[in-house]
């Protein structure tokens, strides 16, 4: 009887994490928004550093930049614990989205640039055109804000 109790106690907490992580960080509701709005620039990271959470996001349609808020929840709405994911059209090449890095990361098989305080990557959208996936934030290393960036993927896509 204790090995069965112990099982399921054992079961029921490695089941707790999955649950969590089947959880978007942007809200279901606001991804359909950033859809409509932002259609082929509609990308959002699917991880973030420990604590942080939504806020909020802006749309700013004549320079087609969608941009997520994501607060630290121990110092909300402060700014000094805040990351900020753009996604934004890039009419450089592949080649040319690495102009100005000072650092170049592996993060989850993708390639990420850093130039010593905002980490990047360059994708391309569902029309041909080259998308830039930004973060930025103070008080975050490289590899912080490289995994959001690193995360990023088009809203509605699995």
């Amino acid at each position: 009887m204790r090995i069965l109790l112990a099982l399921s106690v054992l079961s029921a907490v490695a089941a707790l994490p999955a649950a969590a992580a089947t959880e978007p960080v942007v809200p279901v509701f606001i991804q359909k928004v950033a859809v409509q709005k932002a259609g082929p620039l509609a990308y959002a990271p699917t991880r973030l550093p420990f604590r942080y959470r939504y806020t909020g996001y802006t749309w700013r349609p004549v320079s087609h930049q969608l941009s997520f808020r994501f607060d630290d929840r121990r110092f909300p709405l402060n700014g000094k614990h805040r990351v900020w994911f753009t996604s934004e059209r890039f009419a450089g090449t592949l080649a040319s989205c690495a102009d100005g890095k000072q650092k170049t990361l592996q993060l989850d098989g993708n390639k990420v640039y850093w130039d010593g305080s905002v980490a990047w990557r360059c994708v391309r959208g569902p029309d041909g055109k080259l998308v830039k996936l930004l973060a930025s934030g103070p008080n975050l290393p490289d590899v912080a804000l490289g995994i959001v960036v690193a995360s990023g993927r088009r809203i509605g896509v699995r």
